[in-house]
């Protein structure tokens, strides 16, 4: 027969032992029922494929058959005749009932009567009449060698019943176009709904029905159009027609039944949740400190403070144990980062600081990182940090919740024995707490809650029995000392490199006391300290872990080392930076009251040292060290006026070196020596003509004269000595 078109065809013996021989030749039954089990029990072949019931009866026929048979044997052995056969009333004599119930009973491990006990409904096993018993022994006969004897004898109850159709093809066709047209729509439409479309669409049809004279489609119920649906369509199918591909692969989807890691740390899932919990902006121990004004303020502000938080958390898949977890009102790339530093590092501090008991997870390196498409956590910052410290990241398919079973389980299990029980709890879903305030319930502060889910995610939760895939009923922190003692863990991030991929980043300056992060927290080494000496002047970048402050990173450009910091201030060596920073700040934090007391006693003890200094000055006669606005003026006035050339008042006589001469009688020529005369010239009426040998000056009686003489005195030979500048002292050169 061809599988293809089903044409059946008849070849040669000759050419089927030649066909027989290649290997692309195989023979099958065609699909055909080729058994006796299969011939009765329409296809069904095994024992397994009937109910409870059937398959009692069946074990039941079996043990009859099996006595009736030890019966027949025993009368052929006898009678010397082995081709006897039993009768029907070989099988209704009383001894041979007797015989076949005792042996029956041995075999189906059930008490066989051979009559109905007297009184109500029981439960015996009856043998039947001989009819039935010779019609079960001939069903035993038939059987061959490999078919299943239980599922030959077992009943035949499910094809019982009245099997002809009840409802008419036509009515069949309209349920048929009535889902196909109308109720599969992804608004979600009831049965009745699509019932009340089925009957506009049997009306139509009996009109026209009745004006051919033919008998009207009676209207089915709603439950036989459903069964027409489930007779048509999968649940599945159904599901995808309404709900949509993303919510049906998320309640139906397969492929969540893998052990997906066998090492811890090899593969971890990353998630976050918007937890159903209002949280408020009080601080403990602060409250009754405020004023009644300022409480008034607070209670404004705190109106809009709270907040619905979000939760990030990682799941280590192979135990399943919690890795990191982060409380976050904008789950943002930071909120991230910070959850990787927590799967990375050690959570004793946590242990110590909320009183844990268990032992949290250690710190470990990360081979795969799993996602969703979440803004926060898929970006390229958080993917290029995973790369940095060698993490494959893998984004998950959007809606498809069964690529994260562990932490999508995570958060469901959290709420139901965690969430709902905290003050302020809104509920799942809108409107579910009718009665209930969430915002007037919401007096928790981040600190609590984050305690509160530290402890329950330390000792709770790797604490309780786990049923997940590869987990089989073992707790996750038994599973995780399994995997650590007999494969390891996966091999931890490089302090150094973390820190540069994970820590915060600051642009510093070196000096020789090393580097000063947050502007207070000193680092230093040695050979950081020679290292600076061949590059001065130069900013690095120092890398911190905000989560231990011990060490820190820093990176000099051109540099090939990578130096490793000792914190200078050991005070600081148990704390966080958040509480470094705090604890500056309460530092700096003063009562404005005190700070006015301690304001003014510094102002009237600078007023004493001022008034201090007047008196020893008056009281020694000493001079002034200051100058006043006026006479710094004036002393600019004298160093910007030796800067320039100041031009002569009026034109000196002067000749030219050629016009010199002895024998001549020059208006501008006068002679000076012992036994000369001078001659006077109208250009210089200041100079004595009757003191040969002498020149005298006289007073001059106009300005430029005047400025004239004043000019000869500063050009005298007693200036040569005058020193230059300003004097030390108050007042002139003497």
């Amino acid at each position: 027969m061809d599988s293809e078109t089903g044409e059946v065809g008849i070849i040669p013996f000759s050419t089927f032992t030649e066909l027989l021989k290649k290997s692309e030749i195989d023979i099958s039954d065609g699909g055909f029922a080729t058994n006796v089990v299969s011939l009765r029990q329409g296809g069904r072949q095994v024992a397994e494929q009937f109910s409870a019931r059937s398959k009692k009866n069946g074990e039941f026929h079996y043990a009859i058959s099996v006595a009736s048979a030890e019966l027949r044997r025993e009368i052929r052995k006898n009678t010397g005749n082995f081709n006897y056969q039993l009768k029907i009333r070989d099988l209704d004599e009383p001894e041979n009932r007797e015989y076949i119930a005792k042996v029956a009973s041995k075999h189906f491990q059930n008490t066989v009567r051979t009559t109905k006990s007297r009184g109500g409904q029981n439960t015996d096993w009856v043998l039947y009449d001989g009819r039935t018993l010779r019609k079960y022994l001939k069903i035993f006969d038939s059987a061959g060698s490999e078919d299943d004897l239980i599922a030959l004898l077992a009943t035949r109850e499910h094809q019982k019943g009245n099997r002809s159709p009840r409802i008419d093809e036509p009515v069949k066709q309209l349920m048929t176009q009535a889902w196909d047209t109308f109720g599969l729509d992804s608004k979600g439409l009831s049965v009745a709904n699509v019932w009340d479309y089925l009957a506009t669409l049997i009306h139509d049809e009996n009109k026209l029905r009745r004006s051919n004279k033919l008998k009207e489609l009676a209207l089915p119920s709603q439950k036989t159009l459903k069964a027409h649906r489930d007779y048509l369509l999968l649940p599945t199918e159904v599901m995808v027609a309404m709900k949509g591909e993303n919510y049906t692969r998320n309640k139906r989807g397969r492929g969540s039944t893998d052990i997906r890691a066998l090492l811890v740390g090899e593969m971890a899932y990353i998630d976050e949740c918007k937890l159903s919990l209002i949280t408020t902006a009080k601080e403990r121990g602060f409250w009754e400190r405020l004023s009644d004004e300022d409480r008034m303020a607070l209670e404004k502000i705190d109106e809009f403070v709270q907040q619905r938080l979000h939760l990030l958390l990682m799941i280590d898949v192979a135990s399943s144990m919690p890795l990191a977890w982060v409380l976050s009102d904008k789950p943002k790339a930071e909120a991230t980062l910070a959850l990787l530093r927590m799967a990375t590092r050690d959570k004793t501090r946590e242990k110590i600081k909320y009183g844990c008991q268990g032992d949290p997870a250690p710190a470990m390196g990360i081979g795969s990182i799993m996602s969703d498409n979440g803004s926060g956590l898929r970006n390229k910052v958080v993917i290029g940090t995973a790369l940095g410290l060698g993490s494959r990241y893998v984004v998950g398919r959007t809606y498809a919740s069964t690529d994260r079973t562990n932490v999508e389980r995570s958060f469901g299990t959290l709420e139901s024995q965690v969430i709902k029980l905290i003050h302020g709890y809104t509920g799942r879903r809108p409107g579910e707490l009718p009665s209930y305030d969430a915002n007037a319930n919401g007096v928790l502060v981040t600190e609590e809650l984050h305690g509160i889910l530290t402890r329950y995610f330390i000792d709770e939760y790797p604490s309780r029995r786990h049923m997940g895939i590869g987990m089989g009923g073992r707790r996750p922190a038994e599973v995780l000392k399994e995997l650590n003692e007999t494969r390891g863990l996966f091999r931890p991030v490089d302090e150094d490199r973390r820190r540069i991929h994970l820590g915060l980043k600051e642009s510093l300056t070196p000096t020789d006391e090393g580097v000063r992060a947050f502007s207070g927290i000193w680092y230093n080494s040695d050979e950081f300290q020679r290292a600076v000496d061949r590059h001065p002047k130069t900013k690095v970048s120092v890398f911190i872990d905000p989560d231990n402050l011990t060490h820190a990173t820093a990176v000099i450009p051109n540099e090939e080392q990578v130096f490793r910091l000792r914190l200078q201030i050991t005070a600081f060596a148990d704390l966080t930076l958040p509480e470094v920073l705090e604890l500056l700040q309460a530092h700096r934090r003063e009562n404005p009251d005190v700070s006015e007391i301690y304001e003014d006693r510094i102002i009237a003890t600078r007023k004493k040292f001022y008034a201090e200094l007047n008196r020893i000055g008056v009281e020694h006669g000493l001079s002034r060290s200051y100058s006043t606005f006026e006479e710094s003026k004036a002393m600019a006035e004298r160093v910007f006026s030796g800067a320039r050339v100041v031009p002569s008042p009026r034109k000196a006589p002067t000749l030219q070196s050629d016009e010199i001469s002895a024998g001549t009688d020059n208006p501008k020529e006068f002679s000076l020596g012992s036994g000369l005369k001078a001659k006077v010239t109208g250009d210089a009426p200041g100079l004595d003509a009757s003191a040969p040998g002498r020149i005298t000056h006289k007073a001059a009686d106009t300005p430029q004269d005047a400025a004239a003489t004043e000019k000869t005195k500063l050009t005298s030979k007693n200036d040569k000595n005058r020193p230059m500048g300003r004097p030390k002292k108050k007042g002139k050169f003497t």
